[in-house]
């Protein structure tokens, strides 16, 4: 009888709010194909290796190009690495020359995704052939395996557009399959989200604390439905989420707070807790934090990805104007009374930080330095730093650590309902959703109603709100924006001078220094070369 590995993350875990223990049947490293299936503790543990890419996709993660941040990847955050290979570098070769081909693809992980859904896929056959537990269980285990598979499916089809559905195990005559219609992929994964929320509670007990819930799938629903632009869906998804607002979900009246919880909160739709021995994947803060809070000495890769110009430019002022470069009172001090999200966000020159001011001017303690000048600056290339998911409390950098991921937060669902409904020429409805997530900002309510502008309005407001969450590049590929946006194009920083009276020179420059590259097939990615070699019956994606 063959032995496999079940992944034990018993210490973890992962979605909703709370704080309780999970699940903790006795630890064993190795189990036999027939053991899994002799008590619902096995098997649980069994369900437990799912969870992980719920964490693995995000900056706690590292599965695209062995970077955190793959909003490095579009317009508002850039890789100072100015050198083949791991901290960004590879992120750049993507971004200035390409890179993307059907043997060379660091945004796509489709090996991987594959491998985890055949995992998937045998523990459902070995569901329904060996176990004795009553219907109700049995239906709760295949909801979260269901919901992963739908989960997997969604990240290969938000690359790849149409790909082969892996819906049961495939024996060697089964192994050849083609590729089905994208319609036909939104459709297979909408049908397992649809199971997964009918077959689970909105709530688990105490003790299983952390499990996929019923609004969990809905509010993941609601993003895979923009994807596969059914409107409808997306908007009934994200209802079914706001019908909770209050007992289980809401909005934290401080955004700032969302990003430094060391449990998951109530703005938590989907997410991942680290407790026990469980930490990140990555020292995040020691890749991520200004230059100033290391020693003079440490050589180590750091500061790798800073926020762009066009990212600081996009924060609206307190008064929910636009900031404008031409408006002299913005000019003189830029960063002054600007909307709460910026300053929760951004750690820019003079913002107080652990217990000091970042200094991002030339010379300064985070000093900039121009981008292409050195492999690895370990300085910001644009005059900022990411503050939004860094922890102000870490002093020790090299620890990894444990602060809870939200895949899906409430103001994402907001969001994605006021965009499904202005798709669906419901734009005063769609001011509702969008509304609450601005005025948490402080920001004025938006009145526009004509469906153009609204959408143009709500675009914005997912840049802000969603912004270093990994949304953004996904998102101009989605819209069909990302050839206006990034092709040929160059983004820009800050380099700031101060002067002998303590004042200080603003100047915006090309943080590029090379155009950008993105071409219109991109919006499909290809197929692996491995795929087509090996399986006969799938073809290659049209343009590639």
């Amino acid at each position: 009888m063959k032995n496999f590995n079940i992944i034990t993350f018993v210490t973890a875990i992962f979605v909703f709010t709370g704080c309780s223990d999970f699940l903790n049947p006795e630890p064993r490293a190795k189990y036999t194909e027939m053991d899994a299936w002799k008590s619902v503790e096995n098997t649980y543990l069994y369900i437990n290796g799912f969870y992980k890419p719920i964490y693995e996709y995000g900056p706690y993660g590292i599965k695209y190009a062995k970077v955190s941040l793959t909003d490095g990847f579009s317009d508002i955050l850039r890789y100072s690495t100015n050198v083949m290979g791991g901290s960004g570098g590879d992120v750049n070769k993507v971004v200035y020359t390409g890179n993307i081909s059907p043997s060379t693809n660091l945004l796509s992980d489709y090996d991987y995704e594959y491998n985890r859904i055949r995992r998937i896929n045998e523990f459902l056959y070995g569901l329904k052939t060996y176990v004795k537990y009553d219907e109700k269980m049995v239906a709760l285990m295949e909801a979260q395996a269901r919901f992963f598979r739908a989960y997997l499916h969604f990240m290969l089809v938000r690359g790849h557009g149409s790909i082969v559905i892996r819906d049961y195990i495939d024996g060697p005559k089964e192994a050849y399959k083609a590729r089905s219609s994208e319609n036909e992929c939104w459709d297979f994964i909408e049908k397992d989200l649809d199971f997964a929320a009918e077959n689970l509670p909105d709530e688990w007990d105490k003790d299983n604390f952390g499990r996929i819930t019923k609004g969990a799938v809905y509010g993941f629903k609601s993003r895979a439905m923009l994807y596969a632009q059914r409107w409808d869906k997306a908007a009934e998804a994200a209802q079914k989420v706001i019908d909770k607002e209050g007992t289980l979900y809401g909005l934290l009246p401080d955004y700032a707070d969302v990003f430094n919880q060391s449990d998951l909160c109530k703005e938590t739709v989907l997410g991942y807790r680290f407790h026990g021995q469980l930490t990140h994947s990555v020292t995040f803060d020691k890749l991520y934090s200004p230059k100033g809070d290391f020693a003079s000495d440490n050589t180590e890769p750091k500061c790798l990805a800073v926020p762009t110009q066009e990212m600081i430019d996009s924060y609206y002022m307190a008064d929910g104007s636009k900031f404008d470069w031409s408006n002299p009172e913005h000019a003189a001090n830029p960063y002054k009374n600007r909307e709460p999200r910026f300053y929760a966000s951004i750690l820019y020159n003079g913002a107080p930080w652990k217990g000091r001011t970042i200094e991002a001017f030339v010379g300064g303690k985070d000093g900039y330095k121009e981008f292409g000048i050195e492999n690895y600056p370990n300085a910001t290339t644009t005059g900022y730093y990411i503050r939004k998911l860094l922890n102000e409390k870490v002093e020790d950098m090299t620890k990894k650590g444990a602060t809870a991921w939200s895949e899906v937060r409430y103001a994402e669902v907001l969001l994605n309902q006021a965009e499904a409904l202005n798709e669906l020429g419901k734009a005063n409805e769609a001011l509702s959703p969008l509304n609450k997530v601005r005025q948490r900002a402080k920001l004025p309510n938006v009145t526009e109603t004509n469906q153009a502008n609204l959408r143009q309005i709500i675009r914005e407001e997912r840049k802000i709100e969603l912004a270093f969450e990994g949304q953004r590049y996904w998102d101009l590929r989605r819209w069909r924006i990302a050839l206006d946006v990034l092709g040929g194009k160059r983004m820009h920083g800050m380099k700031i001078t101060k002067n002998t009276d303590n004042t200080f020179t603003y100047q915006v420059v090309d943080c590029d220094g090379k155009n950008r590259f993105f071409e219109e097939r991109y919006y499909q990615f290809p197929i692996p070369l491995s795929e087509i070699q090996n399986n006969p019956l799938c073809k290659q994606i049209d343009k590639w």
